[in-house]
């Protein structure tokens, strides 16, 4: 698969503007479409509820729908100003609307969704990215606010596991993959691996060449969380992107008891391409 439509969530948090200017470069560099979207819900919680808020005056959700609106259009300026900077072919998508569900319905024409991490607008003014890598169908690129280089031709590392989430998210990555100047496959076991494991990570970096992209392979045994051996490797590689399946648990029990795939929507510079 080739990405030749890009999709990058917008919103107002300070955070944004890295993000757009990757998508912005990406594009550029893949000659890709870049589709922008922000969103905003119109009616905050408390006014929907009748029991906290429901008897305001049309007024005041008249004054909050024009906030929501001035919002997106200084949204889509911004979006606009940055895709002609770079002279990309770009559409604008935004509208009102809850963000989640405006991003997930637009990431239908898209190859793959560029999204923050979780910031104080989530959920009513920003989608969350836990939402959008359950629910989006799509690879989901996680910037963080200040990147630690770029993706296109960069230093790949691929988090390599037999889950199916994992498996996804290397497919979905490959057209970053052939790109990249080096990537390295690893896997985080919490004792010395076995022979299985090394022929498996010999495997896919078998199937990898069949797709044009030499990588090298190897396991590491760690005593600590799997999401920070991931991210300390990332950072010993000076890694620009990390490949990870996401949610291989319920992403309930992820949160409560923590798991590799909160690890890396909290932490580190390295930008994530989840898949689920």
């Amino acid at each position: 698969m080739e990405l030749k439509t890009l999709l990058v969530a917008v919103d107002a948090d300070a955070a944004s503007d890295a993000r757009l200017g990757m998508a912005c470069r990406m594009a550029k560099a893949l000659e890709a479409r870049l589709i922008g979207v922000g969103a905003g819900e119109t009616i905050p919680t408390t006014l929907a509820d009748p029991y906290l808020g429901g008897g305001l005056f049309t007024g005041t959700l008249e004054t909050f729908r024009d906030l929501v609106n001035e919002e997106l259009e200084t949204l889509r300026s911004r979006f606009e100003v940055a895709a002609a900077a770079h002279d990309i072919e770009a559409i604008w998508r935004g509208r009102p609307g809850a963000p989640v569900d405006v991003v997930v319905e637009e990431a239908a024409c898209a190859d793959l969704v560029l999204a923050g991490r979780r910031n104080p607008l989530c959920d009513a003014r920003a989608a969350d990215p836990g939402d959008l890598i359950v629910r989006v169908g799509r690879p989901v690129l996680v910037v963080p606010p200040v990147p630690s280089g770029e993706v296109i031709g960069g230093r790949a590392l691929v988090a390599w596991s037999r889950s199916r989430e994992a498996r996804l998210a290397i497919a979905g990555a490959l057209p970053l993959l052939r790109l990249a100047r080096e990537v390295k496959l690893v896997t985080v076991t919490s004792e010395p691996a076995t022979a299985d494991v090394g022929q498996a990570l010999e495997a896919q970096v078998d199937w990898l060449q069949t797709h044009g992209v030499s990588a090298s392979a190897t396991s590491k045994a760690s005593l600590q969380e799997t999401g920070d051996e991931l991210l300390d490797l990332a950072a010993d590689m000076d890694a620009d992107l990390l490949v990870a399946g996401g949610y291989g648990h319920s992403r309930v029990q992820e949160w409560v008891m923590g798991g590799v795939t909160r690890t890396l929507l909290s932490h580190g510079n390295v930008s994530v391409l989840f898949a689920h």
